[in-house]
């Protein structure tokens, strides 16, 4: 079993201790000698965002010069560091002249995951959301032509299927898809359609790698466009009511963000990888955990009073459904990064709490 996490010392004063040399799980560095990426130019959209920025940390630690296309609309410019190899170009990858521009940089791989950020903002603005993927993919594969590319797909592609841990080739139909958007071409709808742009380019000799992630969170992630992890801390440690849509008996995988990246590293540097017809990776936690018991342990971490209020999932989304079991089968994964120790919830909650800084109460047994 692969551990991909090391231990790093922090001082906290923390829950009902006092801890000294408080240890922070954190993914080990993944600059890995004789790592392929070392020194290479990469084409990296949506990197201001909370993946894309830590994938950037990545590509930084492996001394690779990064070309960041982002229109900074939800991804915050402090998530790029000032740095000489970092090249920041604002713009949108529907701007098929702005992506002209830059044309002439000889890239050595492209990490595309520009998107609309989170359920509300999607379903606002659908038809951006769709032609971000799709035209935006588009886009980009024509314009830097024949470079390898790694794109970002969702979990969501699997639909409202309740089938079980889902596999790869578990994909749902476009009928179900546009059923899971609300009837209109939407977030989902548009991420398969992203998918077949890929494969359509795999199948003409490209290498092209469709990673599908399993609510990736952590540090750096935002509440503000829904993420029900910072959502849910910003509510506890303000204590007020933490807001569960629907029962709360959803599960999902949440799988943090540095053993995401772990396992993706070791899937874009192994060749094996890139070949046609293998080339579709989920990575998450294989493990669930309903919205109610995420609810509860953020409570518990930070030592909060909130209460919690179940609201009506048509309330919030209306005329949509939501997915009551969402966890991915990793064994096509597990072979090229082995098998994983991720991090429990409670685990990331620490450590969100930590590297963000967020002070929560102590404790005090009479």
């Amino acid at each position: 079993m692969i551990f991909p996490l090391k231990l790093i010392n922090s001082i906290i004063q923390f829950k009902d201790y006092h801890f000294l040399n408080f240890n922070i799980l954190k993914t080990t560095t993944i600059a890995m000698n004789n790592s392929k990426l070392n020194g290479k130019v990469i084409l990296l959209t949506g990197g201001a965002g909370f993946i894309g920025s830590h994938i950037l940390e990545v590509l930084l630690e492996k001394e690779c010069i990064v070309h960041i296309i982002d229109s900074l609309k939800t991804g915050p410019i402090e998530n790029i560091p000032e740095h000489p190899n970092v090249h920041l170009h604002v713009g949108s990858v529907l701007d098929f002249n702005f992506l002209q521009s830059i044309k002439y940089i000889r890239f050595d791989m492209i990490f595309h995951l520009a998107s609309v950020v989170g359920m509300k903002l999607a379903l606002k603005h659908k038809n951006l959301t769709y032609e971000t993927a799709t035209q935006g993919t588009k886009n980009v594969l024509s314009i830097f032509k024949n470079i390898p590319a790694v794109l970002f797909s969702s979990s969501s592609v699997y639909g409202l299927t309740t089938r079980g841990a889902c596999k790869e080739n578990d994909i749902a139909s476009d009928e179900e898809l546009l059923e899971f958007d609300g009837g209109e071409t939407g977030y989902s709808y548009g991420k398969k359609k992203m998918e077949e742009i890929g494969l359509a380019e795999a199948s003409k000799g490209r290498k092209v790698l469709i990673i599908r992630p399993f609510n990736i969170v952590g540090t750096k992630q935002l509440h503000k466009f829904g993420m029900v992890v910072p959502r849910f801390i910003k509510q506890a440690t303000e204590n007020n009511k933490i807001q569960i849509y629907d029962d709360g008996k959803q599960v999902r995988s949440f799988s943090e963000v540095h053993t995401f990246l772990y396992c993706l590293f070791k899937i874009v540097e192994n060749d094996a990888a890139w070949k046609n017809g293998e080339n579709i990776f989920n990575i998450g936690y294989p493990r669930g955990c309903s919205i109610n018991e995420l609810a509860a342990a953020v409570i518990n971490e930070t030592n909060s009073e909130a209460s919690i209020e179940h609201i009506p999932y048509d309330a919030v989304f209306p005329n949509h459904t939501d997915v009551k079991y969402r966890v991915p089968n990793t064994a096509h994964g597990e072979k090229y990064y082995g098998t994983i120790k991720w991090p429990t919830i409670n685990d990331i909650i620490r450590q969100i709490l930590i590297s963000e800084k967020i002070q929560v109460p102590c404790k005090v047994n009479l």
